[in-house]
């Protein structure tokens, strides 16, 4: 439902480490089945203020220390997230410390 591009001044592989440690900080949990090289699956279970939300980063590096990522959300069981995926996007790049492009 919102799809955000940025870029991380960090390797790729120390751009997948550090988003995970974030989005689990913010109560995400990864969909380990569905992610893999590239690309991380982050799953909201529903709950009294939550109908289930997604977010997926695909991470492409662009050089030895930039890393770009694009983030993509998905609720479970709303027809519109009513802007909810992109204040979720806009709290991991603020913690992430990343640029949007």
């Amino acid at each position: 439902m919102a799809t955000v591009h940025a870029h991380l001044d960090e390797p790729s592989d120390q751009a997948t480490a550090t988003v995970r440690e974030v989005a689990a900080e913010q109560g995400w949990a990864l969909a380990e089945g569905e992610s893999g090289p590239g690309r991380l699956v982050f799953r909201k279970g529903v709950g009294p203020t939550s109908w289930g939300s997604e977010v997926t980063v695909s991470l492409e590096s662009l050089g030895p220390a930039e890393t770009r990522l694009s983030f993509a959300t998905a609720e479970t069981f709303a027809i519109t997230d009513w802007g909810r995926g992109r204040r979720q996007i806009g709290k991991l790049l603020e913690a992430l410390g990343a640029s949007k492009e």
